[in-house]
Formats: C-alpha cells, sequence, structure tokens
C-alpha cells in the first residue's frame, strides 16, 4: 500500500512540473483576443451591361 502511494504522488509530481512547463509560454506571450472590426478590402467596382435584356411576355391561356 506505501508504494502505491509513493507511485501515485510521484506521478502526480511529474504531471504537475509538465503543465508548469507547458503553461509558460502561455503566460509569457498569452493570445490576444481579436476585434470585431470589418475587413476592409478592395473589391472589383460593379460592371453593368449597357444593353437591356428583351423581355417577351407569354400570353397565358384563358380556361373558358
Amino acid at each position: 500500500m506505501k508504494s502505491l502511494i509513493i507511485n501515485l504522488t510521484n506521478t502526480i509530481r511529474i504531471l504537475y512540473v509538465l503543465v508548469i512547463y507547458l503553461l509558460i509560454p502561455y503566460f509569457k506571450n498569452p493570445i490576444k483576443p481579436r476585434t470585431n472590426k470589418p475587413i476592409s478590402k478592395p473589391y472589383r467596382k460593379i460592371e453593368v451591361d449597357t444593353e437591356l435584356p428583351i423581355i417577351e411576355t407569354i400570353e397565358v391561356p384563358n380556361y373558358k
């Protein structure tokens, strides 16, 4: 029983040191939150056709 407790405490110590080493880079350079500013990206200008499309009206047959 005593050896089990010793093994568990050693495992806890090893995991504690591992966590500390993994957290050190985070606290030195914390992650900065993103801003909610819109992206200002230049888009291509809109081009409009000069000719209008030909629209044909279809006669709907009367059911009578």
